[in-house]
Parts: structure tokens; C-alpha cells; sequence
């Protein structure tokens, strides 16, 4: 049972403030944090209208940051961008005003952004009766439960007079400790790391970017998970531009390493201030997310007044990143389609907000759940599976989807696999039952006579090439098949992929050659007559003479054709070998040389006598 008196030997949470306009969040910031967020122009206005940032400490030392988030719901895309990474929600309401429409959309947007953990702070109480206040917390209370059906904390103050502030304080210190305790238990549970290393890969949206003279580039959001220390490499998506981390500011000190939940400052080198901005994403180097202009979303939440289910053209807020995108509703599931204008950098799991196109009502929260191509094959299947996926996504809940679609999925570690009784083949986690009958399917393919290059055993397979590559290799090992002329065949043999890289490249050439035959007084080989010698002792080219090699295939095509339609003691001339070959005399006169000393033909003056027939199964 997790409570907030769970031992947390140290963490750093982030808080956000939301509401209606002009019901204090700002002063309630400043009553906390004795920090003043709004700027100049804002405080002019009495308005917030971007981001404002602050923070406390608790009795331990642990810093809990603040973001204060515009009111006015014409702000409401740059309120998303301030709650998409909070592990507590503060939703504040006038006591002297009370719930306000403003106060409904941002409750609904942070619940649709997945926030869970939400104190209600009842502000200016010192300007109501006290029935009047409990009718505003009795309101409040049915509207967060109706709207989300959570129970919240929730507190009276007075920000302006520092009523009941250390309460609130302590609260939402409470409210963070059990939030992250309930963080690292799940993480515990689901074993939610795809790799050894994948806990501290870093996960950041930039919500600002400016360069200070003599240090450069300085990038700052919320580091909503993982860990960035000095030196560090960085991806910047969409852009794919790489980084070094120089240095790190966190709450106005100089630190060598930031851990999530954190807003941070990072100055970083070989990341220019005109190719990145706001919404674009800080990654690791090895971080899974791919680039994409369009994926497929689960609904999570829909707003009571949307009747209906049109394509049409929203406003998306993901992260601290917002655009447009045309929405189209995948009939009989909680699907949907977004098409965006451009790519952009996307998760499994992901959580985003739909707004009314130039409006400012939420339309849906939606998570991220497929970005990559749908064949068409493929598509009822998806469907099935992307719309049966767990109410709680983590990463396991991808491979178990990817595992129940294709069968496999690519991972640098077998704990997952091991972990469900799965095999594993580095890089990749099989379904048993998959791999069983893929397997046989193969065999079965093979038996019937015809190789099969992995290009063509993927397209009839369905199956993507590299995981068609491996289990070959697997089939191979059992000696239940061989690699010949780049294509696999039933049965033992030898397998061209198992000549060291110099002799296969001197095959690959030849081949090239084709009829023209690759000329030793032509090309230059490093230490080619050795392996010209062991490529000829193992049948895979042949010397017509001691400078003129052709690939063993090209070779017997070239007898079948100077044999077929003759029979044995038939005589054929040079004339007629040069003509059923096309080859010049430079190269005729060696063929039929070697195929005297191969015992096809034997020399009878100008003429060659048939000493055997082209097999007739090879006609």
C-alpha cells in the first residue's frame, strides 16, 4: 500500500497550477515559492499568457518545481504544453467566483494528458462566508469527480494573506511522494525498461530556446524522465541533430547531472538556436521513437458534446509541441487517424490533446498507439489488437501487442522474452507458437524445389527481410538448408554466406562478369589466385583457362546450351559452339577446352564429340 510517508531517498517532482483566469494562481505561486513567475507584461495585463516556472524545497531538501499556466482560453495550447509532464495537478478556483468554464477545460485537459494526482486549492477564502466556502468545495468536488471520477484533495487559502499556505505545501509535497512512490512501483512491477540502460535514457520537450553571449545555445523544459549529465550526447528530433551536452542549470544552480521530474536548462554544443524551438524533443542517442506525419491514436477521453464522428480538422497538443492534423475516426473501435502537416517525433503511449480547430474546447485525449506503415493485410488485425490493448499502457504492453500482430519484436535484451517463456534470437523476441510455424511454412516453401532469395521468402511470407535473414541462418545451423547463387534451397550444401568476405566479394565480381568472364590481366585481386583457387575447389566458378574464370552457373548454362537437341557421339564444330554461345573466339575455344578435361566433349581434329547429354531434368 503506498502512502505519502513512503521512503523516498531523494526525488524531484514537478507541480502545476490551472484555473480560470484572475483566481490567483500567480500569488498562490508567490505565497509558495516567494518567487514571482509573471513577467513585466504579464503582471501589466493582471494576465498570464506563457508559462511561468518557480520552485520550492521540502524539509529534505528535495525540490519540487512549479509551473504556472495561462487562464485565459485563449492560451489554452500553451496551458497543454505546461501539464503534459506534471506529476501533480493543482486546479485552483475563487473562492468568490467558484467553478468557471475555463476550470472545466483545464480539468479536462489534464486528465486527457494522464494526470491522476490532483489538489483542489480554494483561494481568496478570506473574501466568503464560511457556507459560502463549503458550497464552493462541495462544487468542486462533484465537478472533479463527475469529470474525471477521482477523489481530490482539497485545501482553502488565501494567497495574498498566507493563510493555510504551509498546509497547502505540505499537501502537495505528500501528493508527489505518492505519485512518484506509485511511479517506481509500477516501473517495478511492469519491469519497464527495454534495455539495462533505458531507465535513465532522457525524455525532454524544449519550451525555450535562446543563446547567451560566450556560452551559446541553451535549451530549457521539463526533463520528464530519464537522467542528463555533462557531456552527454543528445538528439534534437525533428530536426535528427546531435548534440553535447556543455552544461546544466536546474533551479539556478550549476549541476553536473539533472534526473526527472526536473525543469532544466541545457546549454548545449553543435545544436544551432535557428534549427530548434518549441516542441521539438531532447532525446538519448538510442531512444525508441520514430519521425512519422501520421499514426493511430486510441481515444481515451471525448468530450459529452461531440455527437459526431466526421473526418475532420483539429488543433493537436502534444508535449510542448501544438499543430493541426485531420482526424479520421477507424469505424467500430476508440481508433482514430491523425494526419499532420510535417513529421514529427513520436512514442508508444504518448498522450495528447484534441482542441476545437481555432476554438478552445477540449474534442478528445488520445494516446499514442501505432506509428509505422499498415498494409493492407494487415489492417483488420490491428484493428483487433490496437483496440484491445490494456487500459494502462506501458512498454511491455507494446511487445505484447507486437508479439500478438507480427509475432516478434526487435529488443537488445532477452529479459522480456525470458521473462514469458518466449524465445529469443538476438535482436529479436519470438512468439513460440509463431516461430514454429513460420519455420515449417519455410520448409515446406523450400521442399517443393524452388529456392528463394530472403527478398522474395519476406514478400510471400509477409515478413519483414532481416527477421526472414535470421531464421534462414537458424535453418541453416540445422542443416535443413544452404545458401546457393544468393538463393536459399532445401537440404544440406555449401553456403555462400560462409566464404570469408574477400572470396565472396571476388564471386560477387565475377558473376557481375556474367559471358564477359572476369580477365586475371584485368582486374587486380588482393591475393586472388589463392582464392580464385579455393572458389574453384569448391565449384562455385570455374577456369576455362589460367586467366579466364566464370561463375559455375554461367558456366553450365553455357554446355547446355552447345549440348541440347545432340546426342551422345554427335559431333559439333567450333562455328556452332561459337554461335549456340555468343561467344567470341577468345573465349569459345577455352570453354570448349574445359569442357573436354570436365568429360563432356572430346577433341576430334576442328571438331568436338559428344561424350555425354545435358541432364534432362536441368533442360
Amino acid at each position: 500500500m503506498l502512502s505519502p510517508s513512503s521512503k523516498l531517498m531523494h526525488y524531484q517532482a514537478v507541480v502545476g497550477l490551472a484555473g480560470h483566469v484572475d483566481h490567483g494562481k500567480t500569488a498562490l505561486i508567490e505565497a509558495l515559492t516567494g518567487m514571482m513567475t509573471a513577467r513585466p507584461h504579464e503582471q501589466a495585463l493582471g494576465m498570464t499568457q506563457d508559462l511561468g516556472f518557480a520552485h520550492f524545497q521540502d524539509e529534505d531538501g528535495n525540490t519540487i518545481g512549479v509551473v504556472d499556466v495561462p487562464g485565459h482560453e485563449r492560451y489554452l495550447r500553451n496551458m497543454v504544453a505546461g501539464v503534459w509532464h506534471l506529476n501533480v495537478l493543482l486546479l485552483v478556483i475563487a473562492a468568490d467566483e467558484g467553478w468557471m468554464p475555463m476550470t472545466t477545460s483545464h480539468l479536462h485537459v489534464a486528465h486527457a494528458m494522464g494526470i491522476e494526482d490532483i489538489v483542489v486549492c480554494i483561494n481568496k477564502r478570506d473574501k466568503v462566508s464560511a457556507a459560502q466556502l463549503a458550497e464552493v468545495e462541495e462544487q468542486a468536488l462533484e465537478q472533479v469527480m463527475d469529470m474525471t471520477g477521482l477523489l481530490p484533495e482539497i485545501v482553502t487559502v488565501s494567497a495574498l494573506k498566507k493563510d493555510n499556505i504551509e498546509a497547502l505545501k505540505q499537501l502537495l509535497i505528500d501528493t508527489a511522494k505518492m505519485n512518484i512512490a506509485r511511479q517506481q512501483h509500477l516501473i517495478a512491477v511492469n519491469d519497464d525498461v527495454n534495455s539495462p540502460h533505458q531507465a535513465q535514457v532522457p525524455l525532454m520537450y524544449i519550451d525555450r530556446v535562446f543563446v547567451v553571449n560566450g556560452i551559446g545555445t541553451v535549451l530549457t523544459g521539463t526533463l520528464a524522465k530519464g537522467q542528463l549529465s555533462v557531456g552527454d550526447k543528445v538528439r534534437c528530433q525533428p530536426a535528427n541533430l546531435i548534440g553535447t551536452v556543455r552544461s546544466l542549470q536546474a533551479y539556478h544552480q550549476q549541476l553536473s547531472s539533472v534526473a526527472a521530474t526536473c525543469r532544466v536548462a541545457i546549454n548545449v554544443k553543435g545544436i544551432s538556436r535557428k534549427d530548434v524551438g518549441r516542441g521539438h524533443l531532447i532525446t538519448g542517442m538510442n531512444q525508441p521513437l520514430v519521425v512519422r506525419d501520421q499514426c493511430i491514436v486510441r481515444l481515451t477521453k471525448t468530450a459529452a458534446t461531440l455527437k459526431s464522428r466526421k473526418q475532420r480538422q483539429v488543433e493537436v497538443a502534444m508535449g510542448t509541441w501544438h499543430g493541426s492534423a485531420r482526424l479520421s475516426y477507424i469505424p467500430h473501435t476508440q481508433l482514430a487517424r491523425l494526419v499532420f502537416d510535417k513529421p514529427l517525433p513520436l512514442l508508444f503511449g504518448q498522450r495528447l490533446a484534441m482542441i476545437q480547430k481555432g476554438g478552445s474546447g477540449l474534442q478528445h485525449g488520445a494516446e499514442v498507439v501505432w506509428t509505422e506503415y499498415i498494409f493492407g493485410y494487415q489492417k483488420r488485425r490491428l484493428y483487433e489488437v490496437l483496440d484491445h490493448l490494456p487500459k494502462l499502457l506501458a512498454p511491455q504492453s507494446q511487445r505484447q501487442m507486437l508479439l500478438a500482430l507480427q509475432g516478434y519484436f526487435e529488443t537488445d535484451t532477452s529479459d522480456f522474452c525470458a521473462a514469458n517463456e518466449q524465445t529469443y534470437i538476438a535482436p529479436y523476441c519470438f512468439d513460440n507458437s509463431w516461430l514454429t510455424q513460420t519455420m515449417a511454412q519455410i520448409e515446406t516453401l523450400l521442399a517443393a524445389g524452388i529456392s528463394m532469395a530472403v527478398a522474395e521468402l519476406s514478400h510471400h511470407l509477409r515478413v519483414n527481410a532481416d527477421v526472414v535473414e535470421l531464421l534462414m541462418q537458424c535453418l541453416k545451423q540445422q542443416d535443413k538448408v544452404h545458401l546457393s547463387y544468393g538463393k536459399w534451397c532445401s537440404g544440406q550444401g555449401d553456403n555462400e554466406d560462409d566464404l570469408p568476405q574477400v572470396a565472396l566479394d571476388i564471386l560477387l565480381q565475377i558473376r557481375q562478369f556474367g559471358k564477359a568472364g572476369l580477365e586475371l590481366n584485368k582486374v587486380t585481386l588482393p591475393d586472388g589466385k589463392k582464392w580464385l583457387r579455393q572458389l574453384s575447389h569448391q565449384k562455385y566458378i570455374t577456369a576455362l583457362d589460367e586467366s579466364i574464370y566464370f561463375d559455375m552457373g554461367v558456366y553450365q548454362q553455357l554446355v547446355q546450351y552447345v549440348l541440347m537437341d545432340h546426342q551422345v557421339n554427335d559431333r559439333i564444330s567450333m562455328a556452332e559452339i561459337k554461335d549456340r554461345t555468343e561467344l567470341s573466339r577468345k573465349y569459345s575455344i577455352p570453354l570448349a577446352n574445359r569442357m573436354e578435361k570436365d568429360g563432356w566433349v572430346k577433341r576430334d581434329g576442328d571438331e568436338r564429340i559428344i561424350l555425354r547429354t545435358w541432364p534432362a531434368q536441368s533442360h
